[in-house]
């Protein structure tokens, strides 16, 4: 499509019209007033992952007007957002990042957890490590098992995760030694809006790596899109092999689109309540509040409010509008729209555990090798710049998912489901927790699923130095946990963060998943060939030896992996559920959620390209609905 300057020009600025009837802005904007008096259909909270899906999908029918609200700013042209070593580089920056904590956990010593949100067009996409993959078919035919209809499982949502992604598959000559190329299967989407690559630079600790991991009997999976993810891979990444730059929704679905008539995206705002008149049984979405530099807005909304503020602000924006548990709202002298007591319930978050390893040789190509030789560094930037390769364009690839019978025996895994059995008991849950308990239960007694996964890392993640001294991270995370958490208001201001409780290790299930995932990485470190590169462990150090040591350590460090979801889940009324298989929540007509906070049980997988599909298929829900 052509554009004349004057209209590109306007898109990209802002630029507002008149019009007999109302002012309309388009565009990326920070102009909050013009935003609040223009006409939209659709007002979207959140220009995130999801959000700038539904924006572009929804601005293609011309006829309508669709605005997103977005509390952070554009980074377009930042390197720590654009390149991929960088990974980790923008974490607890106020610029692009929420940086909360959790409520103190009682599990862990009454430590508090930092959780990190993208705060950016592109939300967490943006801010992520880019690893890109789907979860395995149970874990979205386990939705459905839960009562939620639509086609909420792998085959509803299959065509979504191909109409998402442009995969160019990777090269055939990898440490991984597949006999196949990755991302060469009949299943990878071809022509969406998202490049998808993997990685043209390897250390050369990663072939050790992988070796040491496959000597524990650990298969190669050449194709863990298929709805298999058990075993090693060479993942992929949100990364556009043209440019080797990050690939996200607001640099891939927003930018192509931002110069429509019928679009504005006001950044620098945040919503603060969502407004509601009556009609009939349900509460009709009117519009949203806002505020935006200490003044405050109301913006108006024809057909639909969405909220795509992610699993930790989209409860809080619910429960600040009225509807959540009435006990705790009536409280808060917050008048109740809808009660529904399931709105911030159901927080589950893959639990993480970082080991480092000091490497004996500093000429060892890792992330750190980019800060520490310049010689190194300078030679990689000319290959960046110039052919879009080399290590600036590096992510993590070597990811493997593991069934718990591939490091434990029959016996510790009879004995640990056990004591889990006992403490589902004691802990007097709902029936909806209770499915899922005896899903995820019988998923571990079959062995098909992955419930620990681990990643190794030629570097350390989220960090940089210029010391000569090299290392690596191997991580290892409960990939399905038992833990249930919550995200509530204690407060009626719209800008104090929410209460956040995790509840990590709350069955200690996941604490001996992690336990075990840490003993597998020291052990990994003492065979060969990688053990000949491993100077020594930093963290845990060498003294960390026995069961007690290592469980202290888990207590200790145990950290987030970024992906919340469940806290505004699918699901019956009454039973866990807070939206409808079309996304509306209950007890109103016309207010959405698309986000990962409808993810009724988490997957053992990374999240964001469920979240694309996720957002597509919302996208073709709301066209349908009008």
């Amino acid at each position: 499509m052509r554009y004349n300057t004057l209209t590109i020009l306007a898109a990209l600025l802002g630029r507002s019209f008149s019009t007999p009837l109302k002012r309309q802005i388009t565009g990326i904007t920070s102009d909050a007033a013009a935003f609040a008096q223009s006409s939209f259909d659709y007002v979207i909270v959140g220009g995130g992952t999801a959000g700038l899906v539904l924006a572009a999908r929804l601005s293609e029918d011309g006829a309508v007007n669709v605005g997103v609200i977005e509390a952070g700013e554009t980074r377009f042209d930042d390197a720590d957002v654009n390149t991929p070593a960088y990974l980790g580089q923008a974490l607890f920056n106020p610029l692009y990042d929420w940086a909360y904590e959790t409520v103190p956990q009682a599990t862990l010593n009454g430590r508090s957890v930092s959780l990190n949100l993208g705060k950016m067009i592109g939300g967490g996409s943006a801010l992520n490590f880019m690893i890109w993959q789907r979860g395995c078919q149970g874990d979205y035919d386990n939705w459905s098992q839960l009562g939620i209809e639509g086609g909420w499982d792998w085959a509803g949502l299959l065509p979504y995760f191909e109409k998402t992604e442009n995969v160019t598959p990777g090269p055939l000559d990898t440490p991984y030694n597949f006999t196949e190329a990755s991302g060469s299967g009949d299943g990878e989407g071809k022509s969406g809006p998202l490049p998808v690559g993997y990685n043209n630079f390897y250390s050369t600790i990663e072939g050790p790596y992988a070796q040491a991991l496959m000597s524990l009997g650990v298969p190669q999976n050449a194709d863990p899109d298929n709805g298999d993810t058990t075993g090693l891979f060479n993942s992929a990444a949100s990364v556009d092999p043209a440019t080797g730059n990050r690939t996200y929704s607001g640099r891939n679905y927003l930018l192509p689109n931002v110069g429509r008539s019928n679009l504005a995206v006001l950044t620098g705002a945040q919503a603060t309540k969502i407004q509601f008149t009556q009609s009939g049984g349900n509460a009709t979405a009117t519009g949203v509040q806002f505020t935006a530099n200490g003044t405050n807005y109301t913006v108006s909304s024809r057909k639909e409010v969405i909220l795509s503020a992610g699993s930790l602000h989209t409860p809080q924006l619910l429960e600040l509008s009225g509807i959540g548990d009435e006990a705790r709202l009536t409280a808060l002298g917050i008048p109740v729209v809808v009660a529904n007591s399931d709105v911030g319930e159901n927080l589950q978050d893959h639990q993480t555990l970082n080991s480092g390893f000091l490497l004996n040789d500093p000429d060892v190509p890792t992330v750190d090798t980019l800060f520490s030789n310049a010689s190194f560094a300078a030679t990689q930037e000319e290959l960046y710049l110039t052919n879009h390769t080399g290590f600036f364009t590096y992510t993590p690839s070597a990811l493997s998912f593991h069934p718990l019978q591939q490091f434990w025996t029959e016996d510790e895994l009879d004995t640990a489901l056990a004591q889990l059995q006992t403490e589902i008991t004691q802990a007097n849950l709902s029936t909806f927790i209770n499915k899922q308990f005896q899903l995820q239960i019988d998923g571990i007694k079959q062995g098909v699923v992955g419930q620990m996964e681990l990643l190794f890392v030629a570097g350390v993640l989220g960090a940089s130095s210029t010391d000569q001294e090299n290392f690596v991270d191997m991580s290892n995370f409960a990939s399905r946990p038992f833990s249930r958490g919550s995200v509530h208001i204690n407060t009626t201001d719209p800008l104090a963060p929410p209460l956040i409780d995790t509840a990590y290790l709350q069955f200690s299930f996941d604490k001996e998943v992690l336990v075990k995932g840490a003993q597998v990485t020291r052990n990994l470190s003492q065979i060969a060939p990688l053990s000949s590169f491993i100077a020594s462990p930093l963290n845990p150090s060498a003294n960390v030896t026995t069961d007690e040591d290592f469980e202290n350590f888990v207590i200790e460090n145990v950290g987030t992996e970024w992906h919340q979801v469940g806290t505004a889940s699918l699901g019956p009324f009454g039973e866990g559920g807070v939206v409808a298989s079309d996304l509306i929540v209950y007890g109103t007509s016309n207010l959405r959620v698309v986000d990962a906070s409808i993810m009724p049980m988490q997957i053992g997988a990374h999240i964001q390209a469920t979240v694309y599909a996720i957002a597509e298929k919302a996208a073709d829900i709301i066209k349908a609905a009008q």
